[in-house]
């Protein structure tokens, strides 16, 4: 009896063995897993029964963009090109001159007596300061022009870039020229940045004689209208005036000529 009951008990451990290992197998199956390594390795890579999961945080390709954007372009394109600036040929005209140019410009006279009226709207290109074309010199560019008899000035506002070039002008003076004279009694103011055809014609108003310049000489000390005489005894009334700081003597008469 004893025997026969250690039988049965064994019969039955094996069958309750055989059925544990069937049950796994099924787990594993269920689980698609193998064998009871895998088991092992899937058991050791699943998170605690203690730990919760990690919270989701959006990425930056998550977020919404705000307001100020409908998600059309990206960051990174270029916006409408700048427009082009409109062309100054004034002011390059002005900013291409230097010191020491000569240009064939004068003061009309139209501007009266307290401002200068150019002869051309826009600097022409430079001219050989030794030729009879030359009427001014560009003495210095962009900063205070020195005052003087013969001495002036002509600037310019970019309309593009807002800039202004100033350039500051001397008189150049050539024998059987004219220039334009105010005359009041027996005095004669002389504009001496101006110039004008020697001919008998209209001048403009306050001006009223056209002036011949007879001599452009090297002041001597003391210089004033008699050292204009060209000879002994001459009778000619002459018109001074001392230009270039005192250096010049520029010598004038009333123009007589037809």
């Amino acid at each position: 009896m004893v025997a026969g009951a250690s039988n049965d008990h064994s019969t039955a451990k094996v069958l309750a063995l055989i059925g544990g290992i069937a049950s796994v197998l099924s787990i594993l199956g269920w689980l698609g897993l193998n064998d009871a390594g895998e088991l092992r390795d899937w058991l050791a890579d699943s998170p605690s029964s203690g730990s919760s999961p990690a919270p989701h945080t959006s990425s930056p390709t998550d977020r919404v963009p705000d307001g100020s954007g409908t998600g059309e372009g990206s960051a990174g394109e270029s916006g409408p090109e700048a427009s082009t600036p409109a062309p100054d040929p004034t002011g390059e005209a002005f900013e291409a001159l230097s010191v020491g140019d000569c240009l064939a410009v004068h003061d009309t006279g139209r501007g009266g007596t307290t401002s200068i009226d150019w002869s051309v709207g826009a600097p022409p290109d430079p001219v050989s300061c030794a030729g009879e074309q030359a009427q001014v010199q560009v003495t210095a560019v962009n900063t205070d022009c020195p005052t003087g008899y013969g001495k002036s000035y002509w600037s310019h506002r970019s309309a593009t870039s807002g800039d202004t070039t100033k350039l500051c002008l001397t008189r150049v003076y050539h024998a059987d020229y004219c220039i334009l004279g105010r005359q009041s009694g027996d005095s004669i103011s002389l504009a001496l940045m101006s110039a004008v055809a020697c001919r008998r014609e209209p001048v403009p108003v306050p001006y009223n004689q056209i002036m011949h310049i007879t001599g452009v000489y090297r002041a001597p000390a003391g210089a004033d209208a008699n050292n204009c005489r060209r000879v002994a005894g001459d009778p000619t009334r002459y018109w001074a005036a001392l230009v270039d700081d005192g250096a010049t003597l520029l010598c004038t008469t009333i123009y007589q000529g037809g």
